[in-house]
């Protein structure tokens, strides 16, 4: 496993898993945002406010529950067993500020939708679709990233020292 996926996982909420834990997670840590980013294109492709409104709803149960995301209870039930891997960790607080980001957009994509504004639908759909695509080929996560930015290391005044 490379520096960039370590660094990835770590800015994640996975920094108290050893090297070797993140080599069995880095791929199994993939399926949820590549089902969701499937899922996703084809409500925007129909501009289905009960497709994307349903993501919303699967994003939610991400930000709310660690251990209860429904696409890592549909992988922890049936998938790792077909695969012979194992059950996924929680989902640390980065990438859970993560999912209520894009249940925020999601909810806005579907209202868009259903109000027949169908561009701003479309804008606000393509952000997860294009943020889950990253993180499922990088696990490299936008949200994570932002929450680092605003909510990590902040407590820690400049560096007077240098």
């Amino acid at each position: 496993m490379n520096v960039f996926t370590i660094d990835n996982l770590n800015r994640q909420g996975f920094g108290d898993l050893d090297d070797e834990e993140k080599s069995r997670y880095a791929w199994s840590l993939r399926f949820s945002p590549g089902i969701a980013a499937i899922i996703i294109m084809v409500g925007l492709v129909l501009q289905s406010p009960i497709i994307i409104g349903a993501m919303a709803l699967v994003a939610l149960s991400g930000a709310l529950f660690p251990r209860g995301m429904f696409f890592d209870l549909i992988y922890n039930i049936g998938v790792r067993h077909i695969l012979n891997a194992p059950p996924l960790p929680a989902t640390p607080i980065p990438r859970r500020f993560s999912y209520l980001l894009s249940t925020s957009l999601l909810t806005g994509s579907a209202l868009s939708f259903l109000f027949g504004l169908n561009v701003l639908g479309i804008v606000l759909g393509a952000m997860v679709a294009i943020g889950a695509s990253i993180l499922t080929t990088t696990l490299w996560c936008l949200g994570s990233w932002y929450y680092n930015l605003f909510f990590r290391n902040h407590s820690k005044g400049p560096d007077i020292t240098k």
